[in-house]
């Protein structure tokens, strides 16, 4: 049972912004939540619901404006999610009224394909074209004419030179065209993986939180990146032997291996409500399964030190979810 006194009073806050901002509170609203996260590069879907919503304010809440859960206690709460909201549905339930606000982790960014704009330039080429000259340029020439006669039985020969002129009314020039583009973006032999991780995420928009790749890559042969961006991002990430995923709505590029120290112990004094569970699956490998009280620190790649009956040392959050229910004010962590 946890005995820290930081460990109450109940903290959920729903901040949504857009043409109108505003922030829900759980302690004049019902709110209830699931927030999972996990390391792989796909963002994952958050809910929330609010109970007895007025028309109005409802109204006011629309596709596409961001939606960011706190959750805590009155010492210790802080951000567990934040995305764009991708759909808000009510509905009745006996006297109550539930709006259920769906939103994306971070952005959607699998959608986004090469744009012409993007593009390489297009590839110049020339071609020889005749054209006629404005004004015929008049040049004054000479050659030599030469006449033979027979003089007395001999042939003799003369040469003059005549005059003459000479007209020119067309010339050749070089004229440049160049090939239809197509939606490509080329990167030259010898590029390195770090080079085209970070056009990538240029042309996509995302502000990396953090990057480091343990191999940068060398593509001997150039890279070609055509169709949906986000795909030719993840296999550079896979090649540079590092993995994309989300981190409290922000995305990160590093070693699986990697994680954020949080500095934070979980025992049965800060949150452990049993002993953590042994796992061995072919999505997470080998760990622990744990239950806590709702940690707000504890998100994908948080290095948390865990002290059990069955789990102790330091170990690396790679899948779970966050939620309150009416009853539960949980996480729930597989770590490795």
């Amino acid at each position: 049972m946890a005995t820290n006194a930081q460990l109450y009073g109940r903290i959920t806050k729903i901040h949504v912004s857009g043409d109108y901002s505003t922030t829900f509170d759980g302690s004049e609203l019902e709110i209830h939540f699931e927030c999972p996260f996990d390391d792989d590069a796909k963002p994952n879907t958050s809910t929330v619901d609010i109970y007895n919503l007025s028309k109005a304010t409802i109204d006011r809440l629309h596709q596409g404006d961001i939606c960011t859960v706190q959750a805590g206690y009155r010492g210790d709460h802080g951000v567990i999610a934040s995305g764009r909201i991708s759909t808000v549905l009510t509905k009745k339930d006996g006297v109550d009224k539930i709006t259920t606000i769906t939103f994306l982790e971070g952005e959607d960014y699998s959608h986004k394909k090469v744009t012409l704009a993007q593009a390489d330039p297009a590839k110049k080429y020339y071609v020889k074209k005749r054209m006629k000259l404005a004004k015929p340029i008049k040049v004054i020439k000479t050659h030599k004419v030469t006449t033979n006669k027979i003089v007395k039985g001999k042939i003799k020969t003369t040469t003059k030179l005549k005059k003459y002129v000479a007209t020119t009314s067309y010339k050749t020039v070089k004229e440049a065209k160049y090939k239809k583009r197509t939606n490509v973006i080329t990167f030259a032999k010898g590029t390195h993986g770090s080079t085209i991780i970070k056009r990538l995420c240029k042309d996509l928009g995302i502000k990396l939180a953090a990057c480091s790749i343990p191999y940068d890559k060398v593509y001997k042969k150039g890279y070609r990146v055509t169709g949906l961006i986000e795909n030719n991002l993840e296999e550079v990430v896979n090649d540079c032997k590092a993995s994309m995923y989300y981190r409290r709505g922000k995305v990160v590029i590093r070693s699986i291996e990697e994680g954020d120290d949080e500095h934070f112990i979980l025992n049965n004094d800060t949150g452990l409500i049993e002993s953590p569970q042994p796992f061995d699956d072919d999505t997470d490998g080998k760990g622990y399964t744990v239950k806590c009280l709702l940690q707000h620190r504890i998100t994908t790649a948080s290095i948390i030190t865990v002290k059990s009956e069955t789990a102790n040392g330091k170990y690396r959050a790679k899948s779970g979810k966050h939620y309150s229910d009416g009853t539960d004010f949980m996480t729930e962590v597989n770590v490795i």
